[in-house]
């Protein structure tokens, strides 16, 4: 899809403040995580049903959706749990995306695709370029700890579920460093999506 970019990065790179900027200046977006959290609220009870064999604890909240807190804590410590939600959500989540790029794509103007695990999934090879938000895996891990009040070995447990940043950075079409203040990081962002609304990245 000619006018679709994906954008990656590893956990608290700052994907999310590059799709927020993007959408400031009007370009549309689509987000593979809220497209996945409808899609646990959606299948809630299956999914409570199918990880009482990893855990006693209840997934479900009061108001019948998944507690993705605890799911997150379930999924972190045990493989097998993570690769039996990634076969439940990944096909549905790929389907519900591809079925929301083609309506964007039909616009004929730049989109935004936000997938974490965009190089780690191969789901989405060869739909559209790749915009990677870099920042040293020192400081995400810094920024994972104070964005989500972790311990260090907490937040190294959830970067290291990822690939690693070094061999995303080799891989992306674009690469936009969020390393310095919020500024210098927005700037940058502007710059790329001028350039790609003028057809020149």
């Amino acid at each position: 899809m000619k006018n679709a970019y994906f954008v990656t990065a590893s956990i608290a790179c700052g994907k999310s403040t590059f799709i927020q900027i993007a959408n400031s200046l009007g370009f549309k977006s689509l987000s593979a995580d809220a497209i996945a959290h409808q899609i646990l609220d959606e299948n809630a009870l299956e999914l409570a049903q199918i990880f009482s064999q990893f855990s006693t604890l209840n997934l479900l909240k009061k108001d019948g959706k998944i507690d993705r807190k605890i799911l997150g804590e379930i999924i972190f410590s045990n493989k097998e749990a993570k690769k039996t939600l990634e076969n439940f959500t990944h096909p549905k989540i790929r389907a519900k995306i591809l079925e929301q790029m083609q309506i964007l794509d039909r616009e004929n103007k730049p989109f935004f695709v936000e997938i974490p695990l965009f190089f780690e999934s191969g789901a989405y090879d060869n739909l559209g370029k790749v915009i990677l938000i870099y920042a040293p895996k020192e400081l995400s891990l810094k920024r994972i700890m104070q964005r989500d009040n972790l311990s260090l070995e907490a937040a190294k447990l959830r970067l290291n579920s990822q690939m690693d940043i070094e061999e995303k950075f080799k891989k992306a079409d674009i690469v936009i460093k969020n390393t310095l203040s919020y500024a210098d990081f927005r700037q940058e962002c502007v710059r790329v999506i001028e350039n790609i609304s003028k057809g020149k990245a």
